[in-house]
């Protein structure tokens, strides 16, 4: 009874008709933040894991694409497609250097499947015959580059990966296999992989065609059958890519990322803890929670300007996360006046540009390219109109001229003629020196060797720099095309050295081998940290080494750089002296990181 009494009073109605629906009102508003910002943390942590995943598969693949290339660059050379096991031997043993990525060996069958050549000597290898492997039966029948699935090695039982490359003859004949073997346990695949993670949060693995682990920070799990795990099931199913939220045995949810690496047809998982990629949304949900319940004693008005200010913005980010879910990655969240919300939208936007900063270098690149071509296009047009086409109407009213003097003054027409003649000839000059523009004229007249010291000698005269050429071999035979690409390459890597590497000495090396054309640029200058990709040089404005890249992988070939701080720098291009087949898509460039030898 005397609490119904207390039902009129002033305070109790405040309480019910104010309080109460607030609380209510501030339950489904705290509610509503609840379920939007789970919505767009799990979209967004679902979306990253893709991306990296990706991204990760992207950079696997031009990593072992770099393998496939130095395997197909000696199944080329002629003495490897000889037949003649003591010169293969040999020129396995040349390119030692070039193959020691390949822990396991590489070794050589024939078109029977025996194996007639071991890198380094395997006797337990030589005279096996693996013919009834299935990486040798589908390269012989697809005369294509083959990834094997995990398989154990003869004899030693050992778990092995095999890159098998055809050895071909110049008709395309089958002639047997060059094969680079990696051994699982000494995880070399997955050392691009285990850059992902230098945590001990998230962790990613590398599974084969069959769901078995070829790589895995946890060396327990090598080899294992992970076929029934949901992401890699869908990976063998045939999904490209995704990501899934799963809960595991141990009864965590975890975000998982996979794509298919695109060279191997292989899978790669990357997958993070659920709660430790929330966790920095929650914390920052927190102090925004406590502020909405602190204000149910404040004016309704600015409570629900405080939860407006909160939902606002969090609706926005989940539009924008719509947005690079859907592939756009140009996508940048505005700074927002709240430091929660600001610090999500900088990882947000942190995350996107991530995402981009690779293909915004190659952008950079290709604008500057293309927009040198179009300059010297328009210097192109403009000659031709200033010179040659006011010569070629010269020329004409010249000839009108001439045709109506012929029978009233023969000889002004004769006149007329000896003056067109001397028109012609200068046109014809002109012309000259115009074509003579659109080609190096010291490789046109001179020739490749005579051409390249021109080169020296114009770096030692401008620059006063200590510069020489050492020529092995004779470029005799060499295509057209290829000679202007060594010409360009070693023009281009001594304007780098001139513009950057403050050197006081530049040995320049050609050598033209049977099968290769290897260009090597050594300065003793300041040198430079590599990146660890070529393409963030476009970023600052340097284009030449990302110039000397396309260029070379355009005629099939490699380049290497060899340079630290203080140390100087080597450019070193490798070309296939015959023009490669019709191209590929780009591989990654190989660089070393040691100092170069003086």
């Amino acid at each position: 009874m005397r609490f119904i009494k207390k039902l009129d009073s002033l305070s109790v109605l405040a309480v019910i008709f104010t309080a109460l629906p607030l609380t209510v009102l501030l339950g489904l508003s705290v509610a509503a933040v609840f379920y939007v910002y789970q919505q767009v943390a799990e979209q967004l942590a679902l979306s990253r894991n893709e991306e990296i995943a990706r991204i990760s598969a992207d950079r696997l693949s031009e990593n072992l694409a770099g393998f496939v290339r130095v395997l197909t660059t000696i199944a080329r050379l002629d003495i490897v497609r000889s037949d003649d096991p003591a010169q293969q031997k040999n020129a396995l043993v040349q390119a030692r250097d070039l193959l020691l990525d390949f822990d396991g060996g590489v070794i050589v069958l024939n078109r029977d499947g025996i194996c007639t050549v071991t890198e380094p000597y395997r006797p337990d290898l030589l005279g096996q015959d693996f013919s009834n492997r299935p990486y040798f039966q589908v390269t012989r029948q697809m005369k294509m580059v083959t990834f094997s699935d995990i398989m154990q090695e003869e004899g030693s039982g050992e778990d092995i990966i095999v890159v098998a490359v055809p050895i071909l003859s110049r008709d395309g004949e089958f002639r047997g296999i060059l094969s680079g073997r990696f051994y699982v346990q000494f995880q070399r695949i997955g050392e691009e992989i285990r850059k992902l993670y230098g945590d001990e949060v998230g962790e990613a693995y590398l599974i084969d065609r069959n769901g078995r682990v070829i790589y895995h920070p946890n060396y327990a799990f090598l080899g294992a059958d992970f076929s029934q795990r949901l992401s890699v099931s869908r990976l063998l199913s045939g999904d490209r890519q995704g990501a899934v939220l799963v809960e595991g045995e141990d009864g965590i949810w975890r975000v998982v990322g996979y794509a298919t690496v695109g060279v191997t047809g292989w899978g790669l998982v990357v997958q993070e803890p659920w709660a430790e990629v929330v966790a920095p949304a929650v914390r920052s949900l927190q102090p925004i929670v406590v502020a909405l319940v602190i204000g149910i004693g404040v004016l309704v008005t600015l409570l629900l300007m405080g939860v407006q200010r909160v939902v606002g913005p969090i609706t926005r980010m989940a539009a924008y996360a719509r947005l690079v879910a859907a592939g756009d990655y140009t996508v940048h969240v505005p700074a927002n006046p709240i430091r929660e919300l600001r610090d999500m939208a900088d990882a947000f936007n942190e995350m996107v540009e991530q995402i981009a900063r690779y293909q915004a270098g190659l952008r950079q690149y290709v604008a500057a390219i293309t927009k040198s071509q179009e300059e010297e296009r328009r210097r192109i047009a403009r000659d031709l109109h200033d010179d040659t086409i006011q010569a070629l109407i010269a020329i004409g009213q010249r000839l009108e001229l001439a045709r109506d003097l012929i029978y009233e003054s023969p000889d002004d027409a004769v006149e007329q003629l000896r003056d067109l003649r001397k028109m012609v000839t200068r046109t014809i000059e002109s012309v000259r020196a115009f074509s003579r523009d659109l080609r190096p004229t010291a490789l046109e007249d001179l020739g490749l060797v005579p051409a390249l010291q021109y080169l020296v000698n114009n770096l030692i005269q401008k620059d006063g720099t200590d510069a020489s050429l050492d020529v092995e071999g004779s470029p005799e035979g060499l295509p057209p095309d290829l000679e202007v690409t060594v010409y360009r390459i070693v023009q281009e890597a001594l304007t780098n050295v001139r513009r950057h590497a403050q050197a006081s000495q530049v040995q320049v090396r050609a050598q033209f081998l049977p099968h290769l054309v290897i260009i090597t640029v050594r300065d003793n200058g300041i040198g430079f940290e590599i990146p660890d990709d070529i393409t963030e040089l476009a970023h600052q404005g340097n284009y030449g080494l990302v110039g000397l890249r396309e260029r070379a992988q355009l005629f099939g070939g490699q380049l290497i750089i060899t340079s630290q701080p203080g140390a100087g720098t080597e450019v070193q291009v490798l070309l296939p002296r015959q023009l490669p087949p019709p191209p590929t898509p780009p591989e990654r460039m190989t660089v070393a990181r040691s100092t170069p030898q003086r």
